[in-house]
């Protein structure tokens, strides 16, 4: 129990962290995106605390960009080189429209890409896939973690029932440093 505890206050630590960071600096030309360093950390940590089924447990851990957003395939391209997901190394690919979507681990829809959720969840099917986004009402719209902004810090609100219908599991841990959506 105090390991799992530690856990929780070592992943709130380190996003309330990735938080501030994304509070202290602007990303208008001045230097590096520094929101997309912070998405980039929570995508990672996403894969730490979501456990996927075993038909997705050997090879690769893929994450998917849908839109446009260089600077975040950037930072994930980087991480991947130094990081692993247990013994797994990462693929970073991007998607830059509807046909090209293809199951993967993780698949963050960027937020101003043109996005019709429906059209998204047709594509995957029944995969396994993690859908992370930051657009308003995605959350209750097929999104199993939707991010956004909140007194210029940010937040996470995830949907455990859509989780449960891809057979993926959610840590307690997560859900924990979550605003949990029944939709």
């Amino acid at each position: 129990m105090k390991v799992a505890g530690r856990n929780i206050v070592f992943l709130k630590a380190s996003l309330i962290l990735v938080g501030i960071m994304c509070c202290s600096f602007t990303t208008a030309n001045e230097g590096p995106d520094i929101n997309a360093k912070v998405k980039a950390i929570f995508l990672y940590n996403f894969s730490k605390y979501v456990e996927w089924p075993e038909t997705m447990a050997s090879g690769r851990f893929r994450i998917g960009i849908y839109g446009d957003y260089p600077a975040i395939r950037e930072e994930l391209e980087k991480m991947s080189k130094i990081k692993r997901r247990g013994d797994r190394s990462f693929e970073i690919m991007t998607f830059n429209s509807m046909d090209e979507i293809e199951p993967t681990h993780i698949l963050y829809v960027v937020k101003n890409s043109a996005v019709d959720m429906s059209q998204i969840s047709k594509r995957l099917g029944g995969s396994s896939t993690l859908l992370v986004t930051e657009g308003d009402g995605f959350i209750n719209k097929g999104a199993h973690i939707n991010l956004y902004y909140e007194n210029n810090k940010q937040m996470m609100e995830l949907n455990p029932a859509t989780f449960d219908q891809h057979g993926l599991k959610v840590s307690t841990q997560l859900l924990s440093i979550s605003k949990v959506v029944n939709g």
